[in-house]
């Protein structure tokens, strides 16, 4: 191909090329020059390490005998952007095009594939066409990586800590947020399972899609089809006698996520109806009485481990192959407590939110109670001990003395204690559990609750304590600490 005059590239760019035969490289540098591009002469680039050098949009190859090496790589688990790599070989026949093909993919990974083939008998307009499109692909490719490193590092802010555990853990989640199979997310009990579920959800989509979640607990072999699959009701028809569709769960989901919240706890006819899904990957619409696609990624949490269940006969084999095609596990906090200070800090300042009081200062003598402490009930147990003495405790400062009647208790320890409760109920755990700690005290209770001696008293009484000055009233009471 010969250039006589230049026909400068709308784009410009960067272009790498490659060859061990110095003629040769030099002729199409200069080649590339009068196109209006950049070039950078190389006589071998290492691949398997670092296929650009820096400032470099794209690659193309002069030799035959090096193609063995090269990529249009996409490294997944460093999320690196695809880099397109061209052919321009003087002559090369079906067959031996076919062999350096063959030889590429085998010596990387499947998504190898090159960008295209430059030929000397193109036109110089072909290839500058060639070129600039492998620069705006490369560009591109650029621009979403780093979009979804910037959403992944976002995302993965919302897990507090910079202990080792958590590091990998971030880790993990960058490692699989690319695929769409389903995940399983398993820790112990009030460990923030949920909330890594929600960060994987988040870091797979730069827009708005349906994030959807379904208590498999509550799961039952009457309700399981019409809570994901969607049932008619004459409830909602306001207008008209016709029933009105109510979308499940799975329809609900589409394009975007379903998470199967304690899958540990589905029954087994239950994961049944779940296996025949998942299975399939379809379900059958009573609305438009055919087979639909599941068109959403499915993420389980799990307290236990499947694997464990499976071989108690509590959980079915495929179902859990399917759930469990990638796993991640949550560290428990007694496995990082170096994290301690930055995550209750962060709760403190959630919880002074929500409450619209002003947060309190975790003191030294607090903080190291907190890193003496064995969190059984994990994260979960930490925030309801925060939000109690939060409640209870009218001390601008956090410190050992108020945390010390309350760390280890029951109610504290039990992440399930305040699921599911009313109001009400949450509010007579607290006087009892406060009237508890005063030893029987109204005086003292009341004065740590922040209400009247003659409000409490009514409050005692409606729970069925004895009146004040009657039999028993002056029993003493103990808190009592989880075993």
């Amino acid at each position: 191909m010969n250039i006589k005059q230049k026909h400068n590239s709308a784009l410009g760019g960067v272009i790498q090329v490659v060859s061990q035969d110095r003629i040769r490289r030099l002729e199409v540098c200069t080649q590339f020059s009068n196109l209006g591009y950049t070039v950078i002469p190389l006589a071998e680039a290492n691949f398997s390490q670092s296929p650009l050098r820096s400032g470099a949009d794209i690659c193309v190859l002069l030799d035959q005998k090096i193609t063995s090496e090269f990529t249009f790589a996409v490294d997944h688990k460093k999320q690196q952007s695809l880099i397109p790599v061209l052919f321009y070989f003087p002559a090369l026949t079906n067959e031996t095009q076919k062999e350096v093909l063959k030889s590429g993919q085998t010596i990387f990974h499947e998504s190898i594939v090159p960008f295209a083939e430059l030929k000397p008998q193109d036109s110089v307009d072909s290839i500058r066409r060639l070129l600039d499109s492998a620069i705006k692909y490369a560009r591109l490719s650029k621009e979403c990586t780093d979009l979804i490193s910037e959403l992944n590092e976002r995302s993965s802010r919302r897990l507090i800590g910079y202990s080792q555990v958590v590091q990998t853990l971030r880790d993990r989640i960058a490692d699989i947020v690319h695929l769409k199979c389903p995940v399983l997310v398993q820790g112990v009990p009030g460990s923030e399972l949920s909330l890594v579920a929600e960060i994987i959800h988040d870091s797979m989509f730069i827009d708005s899609h349906p994030l959807i979640k379904v208590n498999c607990n509550t799961l039952t072999t009457e309700n399981v089809e019409r809570e994901l699959i969607g049932f008619y009701s004459h409830e909602d028809s306001s207008y008209s006698d016709e029933p009105v569709w109510n979308p499940g769960r799975i329809e609900q989901a589409e394009g975007g996520t379903l998470i199967l919240d304690q899958v540990d706890l589905a029954s087994l006819p239950v994961q049944g109806i779940l296996l025949k899904i998942f299975e399939n990957e379809t379900y059958l619409s009573s609305e438009e009485k055919q087979q639909k696609n599941v068109n959403c990624r499915i993420i389980s949490t799990s307290h236990v481990s499947l694997k464990d269940l499976v071989s108690q006969n509590q959980f079915k084999k495929k179902l859990a192959a399917i759930l469990s095609e990638s796993t991640i596990s949550v560290p428990r906090l007694n496995d990082r407590k170096e994290d301690l200070a930055l995550l209750a800090e962060h709760i403190i300042s959630e919880v002074a939110k929500a409450e619209g009081m002003a947060p309190k200062l975790l003191t030294l003598d607090g903080l190291e109670m907190l890193k003496k402490h064995d969190w059984t009930g994990d994260v979960q147990e930490l925030r309801n001990l925060i939000r109690h003495v939060n409640l209870v405790d009218g001390s601008p400062r956090l410190d050992a003395s108020s945390l010390s009647p309350w760390i280890g208790t029951e109610m504290i320890s039990n992440t399930d204690s305040l699921v599911g409760m009313t109001l009400r109920e949450m509010e007579q755990k607290l006087i009892e559990s406060t009237f508890a700690r005063c030893g029987g005290n109204r005086e003292h209770t009341a004065q740590m609750l922040e209400i009247g001696l003659r409000t409490l008293s009514g409050k005692l009484r409606s729970y069925g304590y004895p009146p004040r000055g009657g039999p028993d009233s002056k029993r003493r009471f103990t808190v009592k600490r989880a075993a």
